[in-house]
């Protein structure tokens, strides 16, 4: 077992010397603390007295103790992790992308205000819908996104007693979440044999109360849903949305896509299916895309 860092402190020893400030750099900034009294340290903060060696080899054990997507296939949860070309990462990392400031003057941001247009415009291609946001900040966070556009278009229509939310029993499990943190009745459906929506128990499930069906295809199992445009039909007939978990879109990019489906609302995984990085609780990125109907209530 590896120690924890702390324990391989030593007092006194250090990974790096700062050399002291010339005499002309003092002159020039004066030797008084610059960080007003009321917010410096009243003692130094707990760190461990270490050396750099010492850091590099801990970090470098502890790592390879782990297994993640460098290594081999790494299917996380219900999804599938993939390798992303380091050079990917390196551009999502570089300072005209990371510094730029929410108040910054537009006309200095025109290059990356263009590379996001054009991704909302080609991510609506791919997925078949007529309008991409890019606000969602997460997976997750785009899920909630998408309930309360069901919510949003439901009241707009006057129809505020739909109130459940259908998934799966294959569902990932965000999925269910994202539906009661917005305010959803749960309503799961059993697969069939096969391991798809069992459309009997759909029957059973939708309702006057229901808003919308939360749907993976390829599902969590990786089977692609055989019956989707009958799952489609159904639901709205009932007058319900489907809402596609884009977190398995990799299978079938290029081939078929969920707006041409029946699916309402798109949600994509940018790491999982493209290549921003993979985030620890969050990679930054949970575009949605909707059909014309839903337009007018994206963010």
């Amino acid at each position: 077992m590896e120690p924890l860092i702390f324990e391989k402190s030593y007092p006194g020893r250090v990974g790096h010397i700062v050399p002291a400030p010339s005499k002309e750099l003092i002159r020039e900034l004066g030797s008084e603390p610059s960080i007003p009294e009321p917010l410096r340290r009243e003692k130094p903060p707990f760190l461990p007295e270490v050396s750099e060696l010492q850091v590099v080899r801990h970090y470098t054990r502890l790592s390879q103790m782990n297994f993640g997507v460098d290594q081999g296939f790494y299917p996380l949860g219900s999804c599938t992790m993939k390798y992303n070309p380091k050079i990917c990462e390196k551009i999502a990392y570089m300072d005209e992308v990371t510094m730029i400031h929410p108040y910054q003057d537009p006309k200095t941001v025109q290059g990356a205000l263009e590379i996001m247009y054009n991704l909302s415009k080609w991510l609506s291609e791919i997925a078949g819908v007529y309008s991409t946001t890019l606000q969602p900040a997460a997976g997750a966070h785009g899920e909630f996104v998408g309930m309360l556009l069901i919510r949003a278009y439901h009241a707009y229509h006057g129809q505020k007693g739909r109130d459940e939310i259908i998934v799966p029993d294959t569902a990932h499990g965000t999925n269910p979440a994202s539906a009661s943190q917005a305010g959803y009745r749960v309503v799961v459906v059993p697969s069939n044999s096969r391991g798809c929506v069992d459309l009997d128990a759909l029957d059973a499930a939708i309702s006057e109360r229901t808003a919308g069906l939360m749907l993976t295809n390829p599902n969590t199992l990786g089977l692609f849903e055989e019956e989707i445009e009958e799952i489609a039909r159904r639901v709205h007939d009932a007058g319900g949305l489907l809402y596609y978990d884009g977190a398995n879109l990799n299978a079938i990019m290029g081939k078929t896509r969920p707006g041409d489906m029946g699916f309402d609302i798109v949600h994509f995984n940018l790491h999982k299916t493209f290549s921003t990085p993979h985030g620890g609780g969050g990679p930054g990125a949970g575009p949605v895309g909707v059909v014309k109907d839903l337009d007018k209530f994206l963010p």
